[in-house]
């Protein structure tokens, strides 16, 4: 029996939902305090958070103030309610809660100069966000793929009603809609797979499936087996945005208030992870041989495709979604890789092999956390310098970007030190993921040869991204700003979140030392190695 202690971030994110969605009404004169609430909910949250995962600095300190944390993940601690809740909280799920409450905090710290002072309802704006963050972490908690299904759910309806906060704006209508379609599309594609599941395996906990699954009748059940990854490839691949089921993702976060489109790029994107890894690597490992080779194929499919459209787009959000595509295949690898772990018991192996196994499988794991954890980072902070650009009166087109450097010198540094990183450029954050990720694949491929083509297609498409980064650093530096364009200043709150973000970013060597060795582990007891 678990310490319910251990949901006390969700607590308080509920808590300060509903006061911003009651006090909205008595406070809609006055937008600061429900700003104030938000954010100081969301930091508290990330507080308790970082307390239960040992990294904070009360535990650096040595300092004894909680008797049931750190949580620990085996069966039977503070963590575990795999029997009551279908749910349990390890260092995997932690690690996963901070990302997606560090996206909020972002988005919360920036909504303050992005949303005008006299917008309506702006409770329910901070109520809706702080909820989509309880259904992110209750996903990457979630041990039975009917309770995943409903936390994601819970996550994907906040966030609908999110994208069409400014209902008077045509084109977030617009998104608004297609989201939704989308959305509830995928939705249904999911659930029919998991009932297919269900009536192979008979049950939907995922620990479970992993062994049952592969006491089945494969020429009896495999042919719908299939058909159930299908499903949960493609369902799962819309709400990640991998090709071809992407389509959607350039209209949405063009059409959202930027600071939505933050969280969905940033964060939302990143429960579809999870959610993936979940099912993939822990319920459906066992019959990796029938989704292996189709992850691997739609992570180069996705971070070419993503890639190649990304160059001909002249609006900075558009070329920002499709490198966001782009950056879902590279954690893709993370996916094909971690399935290596089943050959770590796997008897015809000699015990070298299933060492070089059991070290790239890990190694897959944490370079795709890892790379969550400075996407978050870097789409987040480019995001939010486009509402900065927005919010003093220019376009998101690149042509109004003219000489930025002149006008905001600020955002204009920021963004250049984000698409650098995006591009995988040392020693920035991306470059550091992105090395651990491709890296885990190379040792893959003492196994399997096949594997060096998602590391070759990696690298290579991180060079073809720099030439569409590169065109934006140009206009910002390189061009003269339009006649009787003046310096701007952007909302200080926009300001400090961009500040974060880049702050993330740059000191990522750092940070890894510190996350490293957690990482390392929460990967070794996600794969109970």
């Amino acid at each position: 029996m678990g310490d319910y202690l251990v949901f006390l971030p969700e607590a308080v994110l509920v808590a300060t939902a509903l006061a911003s969605a009651v006090l909205g009404f008595a406070w809609s004169k006055r937008p600061g305090l429900l700003w104030g609430l938000a954010l100081g909910g969301t930091a508290v949250a990330s507080w308790l958070t970082l307390e239960m995962m040992g990294l904070s600095l009360t535990a650096a300190l040595g300092l004894d103030l909680w008797t049931t944390l750190p949580v620990s993940g085996a069966p039977g601690g503070q963590g575990d309610f795999a029997a009551d809740l279908r749910m349990q909280v390890d260092a995997f799920a932690l690690f996963f809660h901070l990302i997606f409450l560090f996206v909020a905090f972002l988005a919360v710290l920036a909504s303050r100069g992005f949303l005008k002072a006299d917008e309506p309802h702006q409770g329910e704006y901070y109520a809706l966000l702080l909820l989509a963050v309880v259904g992110m972490m209750f996903t990457a908690s979630a041990t039975d793929l009917f309770v995943l299904f409903l936390a994601f759910e819970t996550s994907s309806l906040s966030t609908f009603a999110l994208v069409a906060f400014r209902k008077k704006d045509a084109q977030a209508t617009e998104a608004a809609v297609k989201f939704f379609i989308i959305g509830a599309v995928s939705s249904a594609i999911i659930l029919f797979g998991i009932s297919l599941v269900y009536g192979i395996g008979g049950t939907t906990d995922l620990t479970v499936l992993r062994t049952d699954l592969n006491l089945v009748d494969f020429a009896a059940f495999e042919p719908p087996l299939v058909v159930a990854i299908v499903f949960l490839i493609a369902g799962f691949g819309f709400k990640v945005a991998t090709v071809p089921f992407h389509m959607w993702a350039p209209d949405v976060y063009q059409g959202s208030p930027t600071t939505v489109s933050v969280f969905l790029a940033a964060g939302s994107k990143k429960v579809g992870i999870v959610a993936l890894f979940k099912v993939f690597l822990v319920g459906l490992v066992g019959i990796q041989v029938d989704w292996v080779a189709a992850i691997a194929i739609l992570s180069i499919l996705t971070q070419t495709v993503g890639n190649v459209l990304a160059i001909p787009q002249r609006s900075v959000k558009r070329m920002l979604a499709y490198s966001s595509i782009a950056q879902a295949g590279y954690i893709l690898i993370a996916l094909a890789v971690g399935a290596l772990a089943l050959s770590v018991s796997d008897p015809s192996l000699t015990p070298a092999q299933q060492g070089i196994a059991r070290d790239a499988a890990i190694a897959g794991l944490v370079g795709g956390m890892l790379h969550v954890l400075t996407h978050a980072a870097m789409k987040g902070g480019a995001f939010l310098v486009v509402a900065g650009v927005e919010s003093r009166g220019m376009t998101d087109d690149v042509e109004s970007w003219r000489g930025l450097s002149r006008r905001m010198p600020f955002l204009a540094f920021s963004m250049t030190i984000l698409l650098l990183s995006l591009a995988g450029i040392p020693p920035l954050g991306g470059f550091f993921s992105k090395f651990v990720l491709f890296s885990s694949a190379v040792s893959a491929a003492q196994l399997n040869v096949w594997f060096l083509a998602l590391a070759i297609s990696g690298v290579l498409n991180s060079a073809l991204s720099l030439y569409y980064y590169a065109r934006v650093i140009w206009y910002m530096y390189i061009l003269e700003p339009a006649e009787g364009a003046s310096k701007e200043r952007a909302p200080a709150s926009i300001t400090a979140a961009v500040f974060v973000a880049v702050a993330v970013v740059i000191l990522t060597a750092f940070l890894a030392t510190l996350f490293l060795s957690y990482l390392e582990g929460a990967a070794a007891a996600f794969f109970g190695l």
